[in-house]
């Protein structure tokens, strides 16, 4: 990406902007994720007649008037807060009233939010970033972010909405300074569509205390950020009187994560893109039966509460807002990173979409920092890209257009040589994690 070091001063942003949704509306009908856009697509048509998103849905059932043979079996309900599924709702609807039955216009309609997420993103970061720093660097994160190929492929091309809670985790920080209470609203808008933003408002809560003095505030963000999150959460299941133990079940492997997952002989599910995979790749290799032992799944948890300790105790003014005018934003997006480097780091199970919440914070972090240190963005997101492309594995990706797809990578991730899958994958997750902690130790200050 050395193109963006100087292409700025060929098109002006409504341009790239324009070749960014063109992009996007060229990708987003025909590719996209074989399991979770199915579980999507399921939820959608489910919700829209006043059925829970979090059931078991028979696909041929619900999609009877189309043809595929991919659509077919049972899927369950979605692992999130109901907002995604009602928006999967909305979608169907809307897909349904321009184009019935078509397959292509409801995937189309269900990444519409996703690709609006994704280009406000763009221009909040650019915005964010030109009144800090130089118009050159805000430019050259506008199109980072734009067209980085991580955030389309898990974005446009996978159908995972993490852009929609990036985007507003993002506005979090930006807000936090000016108006707590917003930014309180902002961070539980993300938590109830992708759950783990929530691990920011103990830290954020931090800040607060140290800039105002003010336990009250400090203590009253979190508390709002829960509550805001409970809200959005528990009013659809009432107002659609939808079951409320079918939402636990939903969510409850967010903390102890106790359903199975590669191995079906799993008491819970462990690897992709967290650094548990290497008892995935072993399992596979080595030993059948070998497992993690069962209190790695709370790991995440004291890891995140040393963060906070660390930053209550760090050498850093007791005032933020003393160590200068672009201070506050710098050390909040540093020490976010870090804190989601060290959940992503000690998590059992790790979504490699979730990792689109790292790129950001640490791209942030080198525009602000360091600008020089751009190709450790690039590289970050290669890594991220190759991961994805390797996990999937990438010819999935065309199961809509091209059935024969998703048997050949079904064919490939369980056949003879599926461990050199499972081997890259593991490489890879090491590769980032060490660039990552890397970058964040030479980079943090006031520890």
């Amino acid at each position: 990406m050395n193109y963006i070091k100087h292409s700025m001063s060929v098109l002006p942003k409504r341009a790239y902007l324009a070749i960014g949704i063109l992009l996007r509306v060229f990708l987003a009908p025909f590719l996209s994720h074989p399991f979770d856009m199915r579980v999507f697509m399921a939820v959608g048509a489910a919700v829209t007649r006043g059925i829970t998103p979090y059931g078991q849905y028979v696909l041929q059932d619900i999609f009877a008037a189309t043809t595929h043979p991919h659509i077919y079996g049972i899927v369950p309900g979605i692992g999130y807060p109901p907002p995604w599924g009602l928006m999967s709702g909305e979608m169907y609807l809307l897909s349904s009233l321009v184009a019935p039955n078509n397959l292509y216009a409801y995937v189309f309609a269900l990444k519409i939010p996703i690709i609006l997420a994704e280009l406000a993103t763009a221009l909040l970061v650019y915005n964010i970033l030109k009144t800090r720093m130089t118009e050159k660097i805000a430019s050259q994160a506008f199109l980072l972010f734009l067209f980085c190929p991580f955030i389309i492929a898990v974005g446009t091309v996978w159908g995972m909405f993490d852009s929609i809670a990036l985007f507003f985790a993002l506005f979090s920080v930006y807000t936090l300074k000016s108006n707590w209470k917003l930014s309180s609203l902002y961070l539980s808008v993300a938590s109830v569509l992708k759950v783990f933003p929530l691990v920011l408002a103990p830290l954020y809560s931090i800040f607060l205390y140290r800039s105002t003095r003010n336990v009250k505030v400090a203590v009253a963000f979190s508390l709002l950020t829960v509550g805001l999150s409970g809200f959005f959460t528990f009013i659809p299941m009432i107002v659609f009187s939808w079951p409320v133990s079918n939402l636990y079940n939903a969510l409850v492997y967010h903390v102890v994560t106790m359903n199975p997952s590669y191995d079906s002989q799993a008491a819970f599910p462990y690897g992709a893109a967290s650094p548990f995979n290497t008892f995935t790749l072993l399992n596979n290799v080595v030993s059948r039966g070998l497992q993690p032992p069962w209190v790695f799944i709370y790991i995440w948890i004291p890891a995140c509460i040393g963060v906070y300790a660390l930053l209550l105790r760090s050498r850093m003014p007791f005032s933020l807002w003393e160590i200068g005018p672009n201070a506050d934003f710098a050390v909040t997006v540093q020490w976010s990173l870090l804190l989601l480097l060290t959940l992503f780091t000690t998590r059992a199970w790790v979504s490699e979409q979730n990792l689109v919440f790292l790129f950001a914070f640490f791209a942030l972090s080198v525009f602000i920092q360091n600008p020089r240190d751009l190709k450790k963005a690039q590289l970050l997101w290669l890594l991220l890209l190759s991961f994805v492309l390797v996990h999937v594995p990438v010819i999935a990706f065309f199961w809509l257009p091209y059935p024969w797809t998703l048997n050949v990578a079904v064919s490939f991730a369980d056949g003879p040589l599926g461990w050199t899958r499972l081997l890259l994958m593991t490489l890879l997750t090491f590769s980032w994690l060490a660039l990552s902690w890397h970058y964040i130790t030479k980079k943090l200050r006031w520890w």
